[in-house]
Parts: C-alpha cells; sequence; structure tokens
C-alpha cells in the first residue's frame, strides 16, 4: 500500500507525536508499504527552523527508509494566539503546495490532529491523491483548548466544532489514542468508524538500565540525593506547578527533582523556582530520545502531571509508557482512563492531579519504601508495557485494520 501520514511534528524533532508518528511510519516501512511523510521544517519546541533546514521551501529527505517531504513554515517564539494561528495556517497552506508538486497516488492519508486546521489540507490532498483519509486524533479539539482557557464559545468556536464533525464524516477511519478520544468522536458524530491505536513504546529504545552515576555527575545531580525526575513538555497540560509546589513543601527533605524538556510555560516556571528559593530543584534542557532511556535511570522516581481538567480524564501521556520500559516507577498525578491503567501496571502510586501536598506526601512515601521496593515496581511496570504497549505489536495490528 501507498500511505501519506501528514503531520506538522516529526524528527529530528523530540516529543511525543515525533516519536510515535515516526516509530509507525519506520515499521510499515519495513513490512513493505511505501511510506511518505508530509511534514513541515522542524522548528520545535523554541519556535525556530533548524539550521540545516533554513532557506527551504520544499525539502525531501530520508529517514530510516522513510521518504519525508518538508515544506516551509513559519516558526516563531512568540506564543501570542494570533502568531500561533500564522504558524499553524503557515503550514496548512505550504503542505498543500507541497503535496501537489510533489503528487502521487495513495491508498490512505492519515492525518495527525491537533492542529485541528492540518484537516484543511487533508481534505483536499485527500480528493487530488485519491486516498481513504484516516484523522489519527491524539488530543479532542476544539474542547481541549476550551477546557484549557485557549478558546471561548463564540463563532470561532462553532466554526471549528462544525470542521471538527466534517473531518470525522469525510474520514474512511478515525484512530484515537484513548477509549475516552473514541467516545468524544462517537459523541461529535455517532457513523464514524473509530479505532483505538494508543500510545506504547519501542522497548529497544527505552531498555531497562542499571542505574549509572556518571550521568547524576554529568547533569550535576546531588550524590545521596533521592532523585524526582520529569522529562517532556513544559505546557500547560502539564501544570508544572504543583511540581514546583510540592517541591516548596520538602524543601527540608534530601529530595532532588530534576526537571528536563522545554516547552512554552518554561521561562515562567523557572522565573518561579526561582522566586520560591528552591536550590533544591534544576531545570535542564530537552535530551534526545535516545539519551533519555540513560538520564531516566538515574531517577529514584519519576513524576508524570496533568492538569486538573475534565478532559484529561481519558488521557494516557506517552511518557507513562517509556517509564515502565525503563523500570522507573513514577506517580501519576491525574485520574480517569490514565490512573487506572498505570495501576494496573503495578510501579505506579496515583495522586489527584494538582495537589501538591498529596504528591509530596507520596514522594516521601516512596522513598521511605527502600530501593528494593522501587526495583520491584519497576520491574512490574515493564512486564506491563510489554505484554500490552509493545509499539512493533500495535503497529501491525493498525496495519492489519487497514488491509482488512
Amino acid at each position: 500500500m501507498k500511505i501519506l501520514i501528514l503531520t506538522q511534528y516529526y524528527p529530528p524533532e523530540h516529543g511525543a507525536p515525533q516519536n510515535r508518528l515516526h516509530d509507525l511510519a519506520r515499521r510499515w516501512s519495513m513490512a513493505g508499504e511505501d511510506m511518505t511523510v508530509l511534514t513541515a521544517m522542524p522548528n520545535y519546541p523554541k519556535g525556530e527552523i533548524f539550521p540545516e533546514y533554513r532557506g527551504k521551501f520544499i525539502f525531501e529527505e530520508k529517514i530510516e527508509g522513510v521518504r519525508v517531504l518538508r515544506s516551509w513554515m513559519f516558526a516563531s517564539k512568540n506564543k501570542g494566539t494570533l502568531i500561533q494561528l500564522l504558524s499553524y495556517f503557515s503550514f496548512v497552506f505550504s503542505s498543500m503546495l507541497a503535496g501537489i508538486v510533489k503528487m502521487r497516488k495513495y491508498d490512505y492519508l492519515i492525518c495527525e490532529s491537533p492542529p485541528l486546521f492540518l484537516g484543511i489540507s487533508a481534505l483536499i490532498l485527500k480528493v487530488l491523491t485519491g486516498a481513504k483519509l484516516i484523522m489519527n486524533i491524539s488530543d479532542l479539539w476544539p474542547e481541549s483548548a476550551v477546557q484549557l482557557g485557549i478558546l471561548k464559545p463564540g463563532p470561532a468556536l462553532s466554526f471549528l466544532e462544525f470542521f471538527e464533525k466534517l473531518l470525522y464524516k469525510s474520514s474512511a477511519l478515525v484512530s484515537c489514542q484513548t477509549e475516552g478520544i473514541v467516545a468524544g468522536v462517537l459523541k461529535r458524530y455517532n457513523k464514524a468508524s473509530t479505532f483505538l491505536f494508543p500510545n506504547g513504546v519501542d522497548p529497544d529504545m527505552f531498555p531497562s538500565i542499571k542505574r549509572d552515576d556518571s550521568i547524576k555527575k554529568e547533569f550535576n545531580m546531588p550524590e545521596g540525593a533521592f532523585i524526582v525526575g520529569y522529562g517532556g513538555n513544559h505546557g500547560r497540560s502539564q501544570a508544572l506547578s504543583q511540581v514546583l509546589d510540592a517541591a516548596e513543601l520538602l524543601k527540608s527533605e534530601n529530595v532532588f527533582f530534576a526537571i528536563f524538556g522545554d516547552g512554552p510555560e518554561k521561562t515562567e516556571l523557572q522565573a518561579k523556582a526561582e522566586k520560591m528559593g528552591l536550590e533544591k530543584l534544576k531545570f535542564y534542557p530537552s535530551q534526545p530520545r535516545q539519551k533519555m532511556s540513560s538520564v531516566q535511570s538515574a531517577w529514584d522516581i519519576a513524576i508524570v502531571p496533568l492538569k486538573n481538567i475534565e478532559l484529561f480524564d481519558g488521557a494516557r501521556p506517552s511518557k507513562m509508557f517509556e517509564l515502565m520500559a525503563g523500570e522507573i516507577p513514577f506517580i501519576f498525578c491525574g485520574k480517569g482512563e490514565g490512573a487506572l491503567l498505570a495501576e494496573k501496571s503495578g510501579c505506579v502510586k496515583t495522586v489527584p492531579p494538582e495537589a501538591p501536598e498529596k504528591l509530596a506526601e507520596t514522594i516521601m512515601e516512596l522513598k521511605k519504601a527502600g530501593l528494593q521496593e522501587r526495583l520491584d515496581m519497576g520491574k512490574r511496570g515493564r512486564k506491563f508495557v510489554l505484554e500490552n504497549f509493545d509499539r512493533s505489536k500495535l503497529a501491525g495490528i493498525f496495519l492489519e485494520k487497514l488491509k482488512n
């Protein structure tokens, strides 16, 4: 089959959708499918085009056997709403042009959402390439934007809800990352053909690694301290302030918070941490995914935080699967579908979202539990994720769905 994946996010950028979609494209290519990815010039998360891609409008390359077609995008560090919309729509229109210039016939066109606006390009390319459209929904939009306070009721929201439903009606299949998203899609269009395609992990990318103190030295983590780690996006959805508030409550304890990653809220969070005098909390740059397994092996436990909104009751953050694979016990700050799944793994403690007092209490509970108990938790987590969320198995199931 000839398959086109349309996404704004792709390696060499780091992030959950980038890793997930490249893993899928790579595995399907290895299975003999003719894969093309149509994506933007890499710019995430800093909002500036990577140096080696600057000055190009259309650029073609191969990454691990996958044909990657890139088109220009207006990238900006400014996170204002109008600038962000200009950025999104620049890729919508450049991807349409690139798709037309490099026209091929495809059997399937898989469009990643969000951003929902990319569906404009998907609908046009669907017609021009003769492909069946598959919307791959990793976040219900615009509902998530409303609950995060980005969008308010009005004509714009009404139009986006109409367009969302149009995309589902136009799709041969709507693949969804969680059961909550499946329910949300069917609520908007009950005739949609849905398919649960959950987050997972490449166990070879996140192996179980024995604790390496050289990593602690490389990143200047204090010797003898209990290391609490976070690795991922610094955005509204994660509400990382709850981690800072927990760190403040544990100022007198020998607990060190290592916060890895980047995102739109990072500067504000750093300023808040400095104002709070959090000397036992440090922010680190985003690391390549190949190194994160080594980085997280230096942590005693990890944190997977979510904002306290109803929509996230159906969230399954990709980070939790990577931690399970690496045998890292962690605290899940959330409820609903993600919390229930995490608890099944046997390597997780759950606390309500945005409840720093409970988070601090649970950190100390795991610290006092002892090394062997935490090691046992980690082993249970890896066994669980390999049995249920191995990406090679998930990719195979998805491919069989398309063939049938």
